[in-house]
């Protein structure tokens, strides 16, 4: 087997521009690193289209065989030039290049268990993977992203949402159009607000529910929000001395909460 040793190699020159949102903007690709998350992209609805390994590795049994059996190429890089195409301290040896799905259109359907999480010009993106991974885990199917959120596809989300990336349909939609399609398929929006009136624990949540939640550092302008759109403030208590909550534990709250209710019955 061929191994890559070229930084001019036009595969090598791809992989390398996907580390920036203008290239994955560009190719509609991003990358995957690990066994981990290349698993779930194969088993997942997304196309991998190439997957790049230390000159020397080979991908074991399972993952190997899933590899094989959806026609993906593997090229070998070699080990002096496979940490130039990853964006870990210590890589993993093992690199996907997935397609983007193309946008999703429109917006979901909205049935009487419905739940959802707008993400309002979120800029970290730890916290942006990690409440992928939540969501996940919690069940929800939709996540709504508004203009001038970090990347989705990049390193650090796709890190930190474990695989959830592959499993949620991201919506990439102005705030406006959202509250708006919330409001006339009466979908409830609770907008996570430190300085909100009502406790997230009193409310009925077992409805359509959609869980609006703003940039870490100044939340969102409650001025732009119509008053036809009836947005709520919700609030988590916080009795100790911080001044607030990390936007990704306010969102694992939210959503648990709403889980329970729908679970037990309860609202």
């Amino acid at each position: 087997m061929t191994v890559l040793t070229s930084r001019d190699n036009p595969l090598i020159k791809t992989v390398i521009s996907l580390q920036r949102r203008n290239g994955r903007k560009k190719h509609r690709l991003f990358l995957a690193e690990g066994p981990h998350l290349l698993e779930e992209a194969l088993r997942s609805s997304f196309k991998v289209r190439n997957v790049l390994v230390k000159e020397g590795t080979i991908c074991p049994g399972a993952l190997g065989e899933l590899i094989q059996a959806k026609g993906v190429s593997v090229t070998q890089v070699s080990a002096r030039l496979f940490p130039v195409l990853t964006e870990t301290e210590t890589p993993q040896d093992v690199l996907a290049v997935v397609e983007q799905p193309p946008e999703t259109e429109g917006f979901p359907a909205v049935g009487k268990d419905f739940c959802a999480l707008v993400l309002h010009q979120l800029q970290d993106p730890g916290n942006l993977g990690t409440i992928i991974r939540t969501a996940w885990a919690a069940g929800l199917a939709n996540l709504f992203l508004t203009p001038g959120t970090v990347d989705p596809y990049g390193g650090k989300v796709v890190r930190s949402s474990q695989g959830g990336i592959f499993h949620l349909n991201l919506y990439f939609r102005p705030l406006a159009s959202i509250l708006e399609w919330a409001c006339t398929n009466g979908v409830k929006v609770w907008a996570g607000d430190p300085r909100g009136d009502k406790l997230y624990f009193e409310q009925d949540l077992t409805g359509p529910t959609i869980f609006l939640l703003g940039n870490e550092a100044h939340g969102f302008d409650w001025t732009t929000i119509e008053p036809d759109w009836v947005v709520e403030g919700v609030r988590i208590p916080v009795p100790g001395g911080a001044e607030s909550l990390n936007v990704s534990v306010s969102a694992a709250i939210l959503i648990y909460e709403a889980l329970r209710q729908r679970l037990t019955g309860t609202g």
